[in-house]
């Protein structure tokens, strides 16, 4: 199959276009930023410009590589950022993603679309499934879930990807929670500081990568949940990275979200767990326990830390 991916050099890029490639589709990857045109050395293709607020640039894209499969990972994923600018927000995660969406239908073919867990108000006690009515509380959940929306009205055939704490991409691409303990550590800290009271689901993008591809071999459309088993507060995710980076010398201590609040204002839901439902139903459920996806990904893209401990 060949695909046209959108925002293809983020964390989830970095996993799922090798992985692809891997396994024999022709990937047309494309990005804003070309800063590397060749992110994936051998493992992946040329990355080749697309900015999807462009509507005739996405539609001279679509005309000119003739993909079987729009694959939309292009996205601004900062909740202060769309916060503080909702039209930047709403023009990113919404409006391109009709342009993405048109064109595919103007193309015959399917479509992903990748959204996310914040588009729930984080007041269910038990894990979100795909039948649960989306509330978002920030800019953000609400740029995500229009852009959700959009695609399900515009295509009959699709694939509306909910994922959660996005956890990979390794030293280059990691610039989310896990690169922040890392890095935290990294500089010599003695204490870090983790809130308990935001619960979720950590998504490895590895993990979420192996997963697509069986989704996309099933031609199943429809609307996924697609994160990593089991569920965890901040401060459970840092404590199975100083658990497998062996730092008991670094406390762990733990906050509230208040803590935070000057850096991270944004409103944030309480609980972003999810279940994995209809891919449970449907027999084709691959994502891991979310500690052992974790202890992968620490082990094999930060080996200086874990080496460094151990030898110690």
């Amino acid at each position: 199959m060949k695909m046209l991916a959108t925002g293809s050099a983020g964390m989830l890029g970095s996993a799922l276009v090798p992985a692809l490639v891997r396994a024999g589709h022709d990937v047309v990857a494309t990005d804003i930023d070309l800063t590397d045109t060749h992110p994936w050395g051998s493992a992946g293709p040329r990355l080749l410009w697309l900015d999807v607020r462009d509507r005739l640039a996405v539609r001279n894209a679509v005309r000119e590589h003739r993909p079987d499969l729009l694959l939309h990972l292009a996205a601004e994923t900062s909740l202060e950022l769309s916060d503080a600018d909702p039209d930047h927000a709403f023009m990113t995660n919404t409006v391109a993603t009709k342009y993405v969406a048109l064109e595919a239908r103007r193309a015959g073919i399917p479509m992903t679309y990748i959204s996310t867990a914040g588009v729930f108000d984080g007041e269910k006690p038990t894990p979100y499934t795909e039948f649960d009515q989306p509330n978002p509380l920030n800019t953000y959940g609400k740029s995500k879930y229009e852009g959700e929306l959009v695609v399900r009205e515009l295509l009959d055939q699709y694939y509306v990807i909910r994922a959660g704490w996005m956890v990979g991409g390794g030293p280059r691409k990691d610039h989310k929670f896990v690169a922040r303990i890392i890095n935290q550590i990294r500089d010599g800290a003695t204490h870090v500081y983790a809130v308990t009271d935001k619960l979720g689901t950590p998504t490895y993008a590895p993990d979420f990568a192996e997963c697509f591809l069986g989704l996309v071999r099933s031609e199943l459309f429809g609307l996924y949940h697609m994160a990593c088993g089991g569920e965890g507060s901040r401060y459970d995710v840092v404590e199975q990275i100083l658990k497998v980076l062996g730092r008991d010398d670094v406390e762990l201590v733990p906050v509230t979200s208040e803590h935070f609040a000057a850096e991270f204002p944004s409103v944030r839901p309480r609980s972003e767990i999810m279940r994995n439902l209809v891919l449970d139903l449907q027999g084709m459920n691959t994502m891991r326990p979310w500690q052992e996806a974790l202890e992968e990904y620490l082990t094999v893209n930060f080996t200086d830390l874990v080496r460094a401990v151990r030898i110690a």
